[in-house]
C-alpha cells in the first residue's frame, strides 16, 4: 500500500534486479541430434540468457512454448519464439506473452558432439522505498492523512466581513465609513 504512495511522491527508487533461473550449465549435444532444457516462466517477465559453444563451433538454438515444442518434435510446423540458426556465443533477451513451460533447444546439425554452456535469468524492476517510509510504515501514513485533513479544515476560506455602509459629510459631501464620527476631508463632527 505504501509503495505507490512513495513512488508518486518521489520517496522510492527503481533498479533492475537479475535473478538466476538456471546458473551456467554444461550440456553435451550428440552429433546430428538435439537436447533441450525446460523451465516455467511468468508471462510479461523479461528473460535473459546466454549460449556459449565450446571450441568456437556453432549450434542451432531455439526457444518455444510447450505446445509448439510438441509440434516441432513431431515434425509439424511450429511457431518459434526465438531462433538463432548459428549460435557460437549468443546473448538473448525475450519476454514471454503468457505464463507456462518454455523449452530451450540446442540442435546439433554436425557429425561431431557439441559442448554448450547455457545460463538463464529473469530481470525484474525492483522498487526500494526511502528508509523513512520503509521503516516508518503506517504510522507516517496516518500522520500524513491527519495533517492533510487538518489542512483541509484550517485551509477553508473565512467569510469576508460584510461591507459597512458609508455616509456623506453634511458639510463637504465627502464619503466616509460609518465607524468614523468626524469627516475625513473637512474634519467636522457630524453630531
Amino acid at each position: 500500500m505504501l509503495s505507490p504512495i512513495a513512488q508518486g511522491s518521489g520517496l522510492g527508487s527503481h533498479y533492475q534486479a537479475e535473478t538466476p533461473i538456471l546458473s551456467p550449465t554444461l550440456l553435451s549435444v550428440p552429433p546430428t541430434n538435439y537436447t533441450f532444457l525446460s523451465t516455467d516462466l511468468r508471462g510479461n517477465a523479461q528473460v535473459k540468457g546466454s549460449v556459449e559453444v565450446a571450441d568456437g563451433r556453432e549450434i542451432a538454438f531455439y526457444v518455444m512454448d510447450a505446445g509448439n515444442f510438441s509440434q516441432w518434435r513431431a515434425g509439424r510446423p511450429s511457431t518459434i519464439i526465438l531462433v538463432r540458426p548459428t549460435a557460437i556465443s549468443y546473448n538473448f533477451t525475450f519476454t514471454p506473452k503468457a505464463s507456462g513451460t518454455y523449452y530451450f533447444i540446442f540442435d546439433n546439425q554436425d557429425t561431431s558432439r557439441r559442448v554448450v554452456i547455457f545460463s538463464l535469468s529473469v530481470v525484474e524492476t525492483v522498487t526500494v522505498l526511502n528508509p523513512v517510509v520503509q521503516y516508518g510504515g503506517y504510522e507516517i501514513l496516518m500522520i500524513g492523512i491527519i495533517l492533510f485533513v487538518l489542512g483541509l479544515k484550517t485551509g477553508r476560506r473565512k467569510p469576508e466581513p460584510e461591507a459597512v455602509p458609508g455616509w456623506k459629510c453634511k458639510f463637504c459631501g465627502a464619503e466616509n465609513t460609518s465607524a468614523q464620527t468626524f469627516c475625513e476631508k473637512c474634519g467636522r463632527s457630524q453630531k
